[in-house]
């Protein structure tokens, strides 16, 4: 099943990054451009008479906005759709794997939809989880496969064949294209991949080009995030962070105010809620730290760091503070074509990109392969 068959080059080849605060996607439809899909994080059960009562806004709403999944009898709103409608939250305590099943079916169907592919045809997927939940990648291939084979959805039941597919520890991407980008230098280096999301904090260790399994922690975002709602009141996450992501390291007023509705006690509750994200930044900080520490290799063994992830940019100033003299590497030195950053997600978008841009080579080449008649002894596209 790893390998591509010999019919056609996949109709669909997607990338996916299942972040606690969205899931993206680098999206390649046969003959066209890459594009980049961004769907909220949100997961939750819901009856089918309820999400085919949604069906009537697909006229009027992005299909990202709108997605549902039956498998069977289990049916999922996600999304947009499932935050709106159904009060779902991001949920950050179940394994991102268990969540992959849904939000790939959803995104596959909300794809289907923009490009107006046909409700049967080939897909081949590369998907990023955490280094802690990498082994998950060998439990969740199959339930893909079969799921993807005939799942409902809002229009049509979708039939897609999933004829390659690859799982990477987040990070993943981005050390592929470093990899390729640094070429026989890799063997000679110790290199630690810091990778700094929305939920987990996570390290791998790359000694002379040889990958330990690697380290998560719960210290992504997240963390910071719960801290300050638990020292206020009436504070919901999704715009907390927005406040916190567009001050940036100087929190001043107005980037609070849609956070207030009282005219008269706005002034204070402004006050106190940029008081407590400065010492709760001040307090992740130090676990955050403090954890990168015990698990990095002495600082005198490092030859570089690789930092990427969207928390990585806003703590970037506490960050160059814990390696003084070991060069960094942001973001692994990819960059995001401005075609993709319709989203303004810029950086969080660099593992799945560079991942995406690694996959689109390996199909290519196993097509390549096929067509100047290749026995099919390739390794085509497999776990890795």
């Amino acid at each position: 099943m790893g390998r591509l068959n010999n019919l056609a080059y996949p109709q669909l080849t997607l990338t996916m990054d299942f972040g606690g605060s969205g899931t993206k996607g680098i999206v390649q439809i046969r003959g066209g451009k890459p594009t980049a899909l961004w769907m909220e994080a949100a997961v939750i059960e819901a009856p089918y008479t309820s999400l085919a009562f949604q069906t009537r806004n697909l006229g009027n709403a992005y299909p990202e906005n709108t997605a549902w999944v039956g498998i069977r009898e289990d049916y999922r709103a996600v999304g947009y759709l499932a935050r709106s409608i159904y009060s779902a939250t991001p949920r950050l305590k179940p394994r991102k794997y268990e969540l992959a099943l849904y939000k790939t079916l959803a995104a596959v169907w909300a794809i289907k939809q923009k490009f107006k592919l046909s409700d049967s045809f080939d897909i081949s997927l590369a998907l990023l989880l955490p280094p802690g939940e990498f082994e998950d990648s060998a439990l969740l291939k199959p339930m893909l496969k079969e799921a993807l084979a005939q799942f409902d959805t809002p229009t049509k039941k979708i039939n897609a064949n999933l004829i390659g597919y690859e799982c990477f520890p987040e990070s993943g991407g981005i050390y592929a294209m470093y990899c390729k980008n640094t070429g026989e230098a890799i063997r000679r280096k110790v290199i630690a991949l810091v990778m700094l999301g929305y939920r987990n904090a996570s390290v791998i260790i790359s000694r002379r080009g040889i990958l330990n399994r690697g380290k998560t922690a719960k210290l992504g975002m997240t963390k910071m995030v719960d801290l300050v709602i638990e020292r206020t009141s009436g504070l919901e996450a999704q715009e907390l962070i927005e406040g916190i992501v567009a001050a940036g390291n100087e929190a001043k007023p107005q980037h609070f105010y849609h956070l207030c509705n009282s005219d008269n006690l706005r002034d204070a509750q402004i006050e106190k809620i940029i008081s407590v994200i400065n010492s709760s930044r001040a307090e992740y900080s130090i676990a955050l730290m403090s954890w990168l520490t015990e698990v990095l290799p002495n600082k005198n063994e490092l030859d570089e760091v690789i930092i990427c992830g969207g928390t990585a940019d806003y703590l970037r100033e506490e960050l160059d503070a814990l390696f003084p003299a070991t060069p960094i590497v942001w973001h692994g030195g990819v960059e995001v074509p401005q075609t993709l950053n319709e989203q303004w997600l810029g950086n969080r978008l660099a593992d799945v990109w560079a991942l995406s841009v690694y996959h689109s080579i390996k199909v290519k080449a196993v097509m390549r392969e096929e067509k100047s008649g290749g026995r099919g002894e390739s390794k085509g596209v497999q776990d890795e």
